[in-house]
């Protein structure tokens, strides 16, 4: 009597356990950028889900951190209590055709697809790298504090504004783009040194022959 009791309670509870969602894997089929919303063709049965909300680590009102899926994308998906009706994309995975960059455990990096990165290093170096322009805006000061040398190339300089410098500057550029090496350092010390005296005996120097 005990026996066939215990054996009907499993039974029941497995009809229950089978109704219940558990974690599964899918593919991104598709993306909504409105809404941070995808579908998703859950394995093995190779089933298309309906919209499902992708989880983020920082939300806001229009604000965040955005790491959209792309169609392809291997991903978790779970359901909450239980309940398929109740899904929502969590992590992603690397695979035999997505494979990962080989990271040091400790380092942090953030690799775009163009090849743009920033790269935290456990030597405590940051690499920053734009694979094509580099725009920031700034809402007040920038303050920029460097305990050893700031080296750098370019093309050219472009500057609107006034710009501080405590220390020497070494340049082998033009600093403003006035054509024609108008406005290098070299460029400033040679009209400096081409200038006329009003006599013979010396005096005050007239004013440098060149324009700046």
């Amino acid at each position: 009597m005990m026996q066939a009791l215990l054996n009907a309670m499993r039974a029941q509870a497995q009809l229950v356990d089978g109704n219940r969602a558990t974690v599964r894997l899918g593919l991104v089929t598709s993306y909504d950028p409105g809404n941070y919303c995808a579908k998703v063709r859950l394995q093995p049965e190779d089933v298309e889900t309906g919209w499902l909300p992708v989880v983020s680590p920082w939300t806001g009102n229009g604000w965040g951190l955005f790491a959209p899926p792309t169609a392809g994308d291997l991903v978790e998906v779970q359901f909450q209590e239980g309940h398929i009706e109740t899904g929502f994309i969590c992590q992603r995975f690397y695979n035999d055709a997505d494979r990962p960059l080989s990271v040091q455990s400790g380092e942090f990096w953030l690799v775009h697809a163009s090849g743009s990165f920033l790269k935290f290093h456990n030597d405590g170096s940051v690499e920053v790298h734009s694979a094509q322009d580099l725009n920031a805006t700034v809402g007040a000061a920038a303050n920029l504090t460097v305990a050893g040398a700031v080296t750098g190339s370019a093309a050219a300089w472009n500057l609107t504004g006034d710009l501080t410098v405590t220390g020497n500057i070494t340049a082998s550029v033009d600093l403003f783009d006035h054509g024609a090496g108008k406005g290098s350092l070299q460029h400033v010390r040679d009209n400096y040194n081409t200038h006329t005296h009003p006599d013979a005996q010396g005096g005050n120097t007239g004013t440098p022959s060149n324009s700046l």
